[in-house]
Formats: structure tokens, C-alpha cells, sequence
């Protein structure tokens, strides 16, 4: 294909062709070299042959410009040649902007492996920066001389259920189990599973609550992920011996966390500050009781004034946004829950629990009701196939509770757990089998 000329004639711009453009811009007027041509024919400097010659040729230019319809030309530069010597140089230049980002990151991954400020890899060298609540009830277990008879489980809502009380009215040693964070089926899946491989031989009763919300579409809730003794139970690997293999599959896993700039500004703050973060960690786990149970901590009208606004926004936004019907996930590891109970003799009490009526006058008309009604009936659905007892007291009025006896809208004071566990075992016929 042949090159087009350097000289190329464009079409006249709107702006030549306005009142104010050079006259020998206009359409139709002489070109520039015709006029230059002119003006030297009138100046009476150069031969008559040469001058008529300038005005043929601007005579020839001017018509030209006119047959071309009002085009100019215009002179289009050719594009600056790449200089090929400098190619080697680019490539050198990246190949080093590769390896030093490769560099940073491999020392990221170390920093963050070796801090774990999450406690995701599981390296325990040093304290984390999280206070899971599913680590420290875990270390209990660990820590339990002899199986418990009677096992806790839930969400937050089960933690402030006494151990004690239960011991004293039922005569059953009791562990509370419960982790915090709304939904929970899974999570009391791993739970129970890990008690029992840490004591195979035991075949405890379980009084087991549940809310409304457990059903949410939440697959596992990620801190129950974040710990490998019970992630094992969740698909996770099991993490009894931290082999390197184990090591590096969990960085694998975390990947994202591990190679992040933020997870190493955090690990920074655990090299620099154990012996603060270590206080802090400390101070979490002493709220907690041997046996798994939050310690007494009596109502406050000043905290409950702090506390509900933000839990009536969370549950709003759940049932607005989220919680539109029960998620399959959780439904199955119900049912695989129900039937490991089952099946190590034990005949499970499931407790449906209470709602704040404030925050029921709130999130009832957003869809509790009706989730309320298909966790009910799903739950009722299931005694053809298990042996369990099933009580629904997410009506204070059941167990003669106190409204006034909320931390928030759904967490309970002693006054009003106490009342459930009287009712519960008065409807179910005592102990717990």
C-alpha cells in the first residue's frame, strides 16, 4: 500500500471559514504561496519573466484551491521513531520493579506469618490482636478434667446462661459452649464435635438455643473459620500439629489477609506492643467463667441506653437487607447437628429465645413474624425424624420475663435467663437427657 503524501488537503475548519479568518484562509481565496507570489510581482524587485511566472503560478494555486472545494494543506509530521537502543534498559528496569515487588511481598507474607496479629495462622508466637471468643472456650475444653454432662449451645444470647444454676438444678456439670455472632447453626456443629473428639467417650445432654436469626444466610461465621481446632469440623484441615505443611496451607487459605499492607501495619503493632496487646487479651478472658459462661454483670438502665440503639439498627438492617427466608446450609447442619446428638444418645432441648419487645415492635412488621413462623414450623417439621424436646419462648409473657431486663435488645440479664430455665426444664420434665 503506498504512503500517503506528507501534504495532505484537509477540509476547511469552521473557524477559516468565519468572518474574522485571515482572507487567505477563506474558501475559495488564494493560497499562501500564491499570494506571496503576488505581493513580489507588485514590488517591481525581481525580472517581468519571473514575475509573470509567480502570477501564473498563483493563478494556477488559486484555482486550484477553489477546485479542491475550499481544502488546504497542511503538513503532517512524521511520528518520532522509538529508539530501539533503549529497549534493553525498559526491560532491565521492569524485570528490577518485579523483583522488588516480589521481595516486599515475600516479607510481608513472613512478617505476617510469623506476627499472625489475627490468629489465623495459628503460630502463637505471640499474642493477637483478636479476642475470639470460640479461642477461649475452646482452651477451656482443653483445660476440663472430665467431660461436662450438659452441654450449652448457641449464639451470644446462651452465654450469659449460668452453668452454675444449671448445676444446681439439675445436678449436671455444665459447659457453656455459646460463641458470639448472629446465626450460629455451624458454628454449634463444630462446637459440640470438638467437645466430643475431646472426650469420645462421653455422652452429654445438650440444651440448645436457638434464635430466630440462626437461619440467616450466613454459610459459617468467620471467627469459628478463623480458629483451626474448630474450623476442622467447618472443612478445614485438622490443626493438632503445626507442621510447615499445616503452616503453609493456612497461608494459602489467608492469603489475602497474610499479603496485605494493613495486616502488617497490625503486625508491626504486636512486635512493638506485646506485652499491652497481651494485657488486653487478658482482660477479655477474665469476663469469662471457667465453665464458658460470661461472669455476672447486673442490669444497667445507663447501658442499655448505650447499647439498644445499635442493636435495633443491626437487626433492622438484617431483616431489611438480608434475613428474607432460612438458608438451606443452615437447615442441614441443623439437621447433622440434631442427628449426631441422636445418635450419642442424647434427646437434645431446643429453646427458641426471647426478644426485646421494643425491638420486636421494630423488626416485627420488617419480616419477624414471618420468619419466626417458618423456623417454627421447619423445627417442628423434624420430629418424625429425631428425638428432641422444642420450646418457643421468644415471648416474654411464656416465662413471666422482664422487659426492663435487657442489656440491648436481645442479650438478657441473670434475672431473665434464670426464668427461662426454670420453665424450660419445668415443660421438658427436669434434667436434660
Amino acid at each position: 500500500m503506498n504512503s500517503p503524501p506528507d501534504d495532505e488537503l484537509f477540509a476547511v475548519s469552521p473557524e477559516d471559514a468565519s468572518p474574522g479568518a485571515p482572507p487567505e484562509l477563506r474558501p475559495g481565496a488564494q493560497g499562501l504561496e500564491a499570494q506571496g507570489a503576488t505581493e513580489a510581482a507588485a514590488s517591481g524587485d525581481t525580472a517581468a519573466g519571473v514575475s509573470g511566472g509567480a502570477q501564473g503560478a498563483a493563478t494556477g494555486t488559486a484555482d486550484a484551491g477553489r477546485a479542491a472545494g475550499g481544502l488546504k494543506r497542511r503538513v503532517i509530521p512524521d511520528p518520532p521513531e522509538i529508539d530501539q537502543s533503549r529497549r534493553w534498559g525498559t526491560a532491565a528496569f521492569l524485570l528490577v520493579l518485579a523483583l522488588t515487588a516480589a521481595v516486599l511481598m515475600v516479607a510481608v507474607g513472613a512478617l505476617n506469618t510469623y506476627a499472625d496479629p489475627y490468629g489465623l495462622i495459628g503460630t502463637r508466637v505471640l499474642p493477637t490482636l483478636t479476642t475470639s471468643d470460640r479461642s477461649i472456650k475452646v482452651d477451656f475444653i482443653d483445660k476440663l478434667k472430665k467431660a461436662p454432662k450438659l452441654v450449652v449451645l448457641g449464639s451470644s444470647r446462651s452465654m450469659r446462661y449460668d452453668p452454675s444454676y444449671f448445676l444446681k438444678k439439675t445436678g449436671l456439670v455444665t459447659f457453656n459452649a455459646g460463641v458470639n455472632g448472629i446465626g450460629g447453626i455451624p458454628d454449634a456443629w463444630a462446637m459440640m464435635n470438638y467437645i466430643h473428639s475431646r472426650f469420645p467417650d462421653s455422652r452429654p445432654a445438650y440444651f440448645w438455643l436457638v434464635d430466630v436469626e440462626s437461619f440467616v444466610p450466613f454459610s459459617v461465621q468467620g471467627n469459628t473459620a478463623a480458629e483451626p481446632r474448630l474450623n476442622q469440623f467447618l472443612g478445614g484441615r485438622p490443626t493438632g500439629r503445626r507442621s510447615p505443611s499445616v503452616v503453609l496451607r493456612a497461608v494459602w487459605d489467608n492469603r489475602t489477609s497474610v499479603f496485605s499492607w494493613t495486616t502488617a501495619a497490625d503486625s508491626i503493632r504486636v512486635l512493638r506492643h506485646p506485652a499491652a496487646i497481651k494485657r488486653a487479651v487478658v482482660h477479655y478472658r477474665s469476663t469469662f467463667l471457667p465453665f464458658g459462661a460470661i461472669g455476672p454483670h447486673p442490669y444497667s438502665a445507663a447501658e442499655f441506653k448505650r447499647r439498644y440503639p445499635h442493636s435495633q439498627a443491626r437487626y433492622e438492617n438484617l431483616y431489611k437487607t438480608i434475613y428474607h427466608g432460612m438458608d438451606p446450609q443452615a437447615q442441614r447442619y441443623f439437621e447433622r447437628t440434631l442427628a449426631f446428638m441422636n445418635a450419642h444418645g442424647a434427646k437434645p432441648v431446643i429453646v427458641l429465645t426471647p426478644i426485646n419487645p421494643l425491638l420486636l415492635r421494630v423488626v416485627g412488621p420488617l419480616g419477624w413474624y414471618q420468619r419466626h413462623r417458618q423456623v417454627v414450623d421447619f423445627i417442628q417439621s423434624l420430629h418424625a425424624k429425631y428425638r428432641f424436646d422444642f420450646v418457643d419462648v421468644t415471648d416474654l409473657q411464656t416465662f413471666r420475663g422482664d422487659p426492663v431486663q435487657f442489656f440491648d435488645g436481645v442479650h438478657m440479664t441473670a434475672v431473665n435467663t434464670d426464668r427461662v430455665i426454670d420453665y424450660v426444664l419445668r415443660r421438658t420434665g427436669g434434667v436434660p437427657k
